[in-house]
C-alpha cells in the first residue's frame, strides 16, 4: 500500500491511498481539475481512482467532490451527518448514490479495508480513517481538536500516520486572527497544535509507526520551521521519518 498526500491545508485537502489494485481519495477539498493536475504531477491516473471517501463536510475537504466523482463515475463514502450538513453540494450535484458509513463500522473496497472512526471537530460527523493492506496500516488524522482514547488506539496500530499539526500556539495568540476564531481553532473541538501533535507522537506513538506526515498547517499561524523544532527531539529519538505536508503541492509517495 503506498500514499500520497496531494495537498493539506485550509486552502484545500486530498490524499491518495492505493494499492496495485485499489485506489481511494480521501477528501476532496481541491477542484475536480486541480485534483487532476495533482495526480498527473505524481504519474498516476485518476481513472484508478474507485471512491472518495470524505472525513466532514467543511470546503478544504470536499470542494471537488461532486464534479471529480460525477466525471469519474465514482461512489462516494460518508457519513450521513457529513452528507446532510454539506450545503446540497452533494445532493445537488452528486450522480452516484452516496455510501452512508458510521464510525467503528469498518468495511471493504477492493483490497483495503477502512476504519472510520469519531474525532472530535466542529463538524456535524466527522470521522478519521485507518486503512489496511496486508497487515500494513496507514492512518489519516487531521482536523481533530483534541486527543482521544480512539485516536491513540488507531494511531498504535499504525505504519505510517497523516497526523495535524495546524498551528503554532504562540503564533495564534498574537496573530491576526479574531478572539472568536483563535478561541476555535484552539478549542476541543478545532485544531491540533504543533505541540499537541508532538505529545501525541511521544505518549501515542507505537512501536510500529516508521513514518509520519506532518499535515493542515496553517499558513498565518504556523510554519514548516517550527512543527521540525516541535517535533525534532521525538524524531531524534527513534527512526521515524517524516515529511511536513506543502499545500501549492503533492508531496513524497510512501510505501506504508
Amino acid at each position: 500500500m503506498k500514499l500520497c498526500v496531494l495537498g493539506s491545508g485550509s486552502g484545500g485537502n486530498c490524499t491518495l491511498v492505493y494499492t496495485d489494485s485499489t485506489a481511494l481519495l480521501v477528501d476532496a477539498g481541491f477542484s475536480g481539475v486541480e485534483i487532476e493536475k495533482r495526480l498527473s504531477a505524481i504519474g498516476f491516473d485518476p481513472g484508478r481512482i474507485k471512491a472518495v471517501l470524505l472525513t466532514h463536510e467543511h470546503t478544504d475537504h470536499l470542494r471537488g467532490a461532486s464534479v471529480f466523482s460525477k466525471k469519474y463515475r465514482l461512489p462516494v463514502y460518508l457519513t450521513d451527518g457529513t452528507y446532510e450538513n454539506a450545503n446540497g453540494a452533494l445532493k445537488k450535484k452528486h450522480v452516484m448514490k452516496p455510501q452512508k458509513i458510521r464510525s467503528e463500522e469498518s468495511f471493504t473496497l477492493g483490497d483495503i479495508k477502512v476504519e472510520p472512526f469519531s474525532i472530535p471537530h466542529d463538524a456535524a460527523e466527522p470521522v478519521a480513517f485507518l486503512f489496511t493492506h496486508n497487515e500494513r496500516r496507514a492512518l489519516t488524522l487531521t482536523d481533530v481538536g483534541s486527543v482521544t482514547v480512539r485516536v491513540v488506539e488507531k494511531l498504535r496500530r499504525a505504519h505510517l500516520a497523516v497526523l495535524e499539526s495546524n498551528h503554532d500556539t504562540e503564533l495564534l495568540k498574537i496573530g491576526p486572527y479574531p478572539l472568536w476564531l483563535k478561541q476555535r481553532v484552539r478549542g476541543k473541538l478545532g485544531h491540533l497544535s504543533n505541540d499537541d501533535c508532538a505529545s501525541l507522537l511521544k505518549y501515542g506513538g507505537g512501536s510500529s509507526l516508521a513514518n509520519v506526515i506532518f499535515a493542515h498547517i496553517s499558513a498565518t499561524n504556523n510554519n514548516p520551521d517550527l512543527v521540525r523544532i516541535s517535533v525534532q527531539t521525538i524524531m531524534d529519538e527513534g527512526s521515524i521519518k517524516y515529511e511536513i505536508a506543502r499545500q501549492d503541492r503533492p508531496g513524497e509517495i510512501h510505501e506504508v
